[in-house]
């Protein structure tokens, strides 16, 4: 609603004459992107994203979008078969991947995915070990190594 606001507040103000369709877009773009994920307060007060967005100093769309992309990348390095154990372990797993913005995950590298999100792809270096441990911590010690081995690859 914000962003069809702001959207009709600038064509009200603009000179038809010199209406920028980019500008425009470009100023509510971000408002539309930034309030989707949010709209799940649940995942906001999930603790691994308000860890992420306390240690790493981001939204908590980004916070979102990134873990999404990191358990992405790693179920693309698991057997389906574990992938679905560790859901089933971490059930937030599932829930955090599937909050992933539209399009994103299927930008292909994790570094395409953070810049998508309005971060440095060096950001994945410090999204990674949060995310591992927060898995881990939910997982059984078999599901661990196997989850040590996917974040390794």
């Amino acid at each position: 609603m914000r962003s069809l606001t702001l959207a009709a507040s600038l064509l009200l103000i603009s000179n038809a004459n010199a209406f920028d369709f980019g500008s425009l877009m470009q100023t509510v773009a971000p408002v539309a992107q930034s309030a989707a994920p949010l709209a799940d307060s649940a995942l906001i007060s999930n603790p691994l994203i308000k860890n992420i967005t306390t240690t790493l100093g981001v939204t908590p769309t980004q916070a979102i979008g990134g873990t999404a992309a990191i358990i992405n990348d790693a179920k693309g390095n698991m057997k389906p078969t574990d992938f679905t154990a560790l859901t089933k372990q971490v059930p937030q797993a599932g829930t955090l991947l599937a909050a992933a913005p539209a399009g994103m995950l299927g930008l292909g590298s994790l570094g395409s995915q953070f810049s998508f999100l309005g971060m440095d792809p060096s950001m994945i270096d410090k999204f990674s070990p949060l995310v591992l441990q927060y898995l881990q911590n939910g997982a059984t010690p078999s599901m661990d190594k196997i989850l040590s081995a996917a974040f390794a690859q």
